[in-house]
């Protein structure tokens, strides 16, 4: 009988059992999980400076006023953590005054455009006294949420070093030296 106990519970703990989330990312912490192949366009503000790139029908970013090709894998890598925005704290929901997280005037915002015509804007703020990241919220809600560091430089670096397409480099192509030997 013992035996057939043991053996019930190893069934339970390794078939039945509830598992757990895998990723062990409290949910309540997602700002906004969206498809990173939907967004149509992103606005980078630092500052008083804004960057737009929107994609086009052939399906590669272009750089706004510009009117120039964008780098595609660097804005795709990009919006990996930008389109999948976390907070690695929620500070409060009833913010006595904006000004005391910088959100009054923010320094930063990001918006991101999908399909069907919603954007997802999330306003940046100041750094935390702690420099564990900076205070943000979107507009239409009074959160005011922590975000990454890297999120913040990923937004401002769209803004300060625009997403330009690379130029080819040409590699020079050895040419032959005296009598005919290559140099």
């Amino acid at each position: 009988l013992a035996l057939f106990a043991v053996l019930g519970a190893g069934v339970y703990f390794f078939e039945y059992r509830p598992n757990p989330d895998p990723s062990g990312l409290d949910p309540k912490l997602q700002i906004w999980k969206l498809d990173r192949d939907s967004v149509e366009r992103i606005v980078a503000r630092s500052g008083d400076q804004e960057q737009v790139m929107q994609k086009r029908a052939d399906g590669l970013w272009y750089l706004e006023p510009q009117d120039v090709r964008a780098d595609y894998w660097r804005i795709s890598g990009t919006l990996v953590r930008l389109s999948n925005m976390r907070a690695s704290r929620r500070v409060t929901e009833n913010p006595r005054d904006l000004a005391t997280y910088g959100l009054d005037q923010p320094r930063a915002a990001l918006t991101l455009r999908t399909p069907d015509g919603v954007d997802h804007t999330l306003l940046i703020g100041e750094k935390s006294p702690t420099e564990a990241g900076y205070f943000a919220k979107q507009p239409e809600n009074n959160i005011i949420w922590l975000v990454g560091t890297f999120n913040v430089e990923d937004i401002e670096r769209f803004v300060k070093e625009p997403a330009y397409e690379p130029t080819p480099v040409p590699t020079a192509t050895p040419s032959p030296g005296p009598e005919g030997t290559p140099v």
